[in-house]
């Protein structure tokens, strides 16, 4: 999934909660669409993580200067 923004994948998370809440998705299609969302969540808390670890390492060089 490493080919999305972080930005990207929450606007697909965006339209499929959309989708959900309006019922235009079907049984079969709801559980498929329900990993995709779990993949794109994983996702996006890795993305998060990253960069607090990479702000958090700027600031603690900032802090040594």
């Amino acid at each position: 999934m490493k080919d999305i923004t972080y930005e990207q994948a929450m606007q697909r998370l965006d339209a499929l909660a959309a989708k959900m809440e309006k019922n235009e998705i079907g049984l079969d299609e709801m559980a498929e669409r329900l990993r995709e969302a779990q993949e794109l969540m994983k996702y996006c808390r890795e993305c998060l993580y990253e960069a607090e670890k990479n702000c958090n390492s700027l600031l603690n060089v900032e802090e040594k200067l």
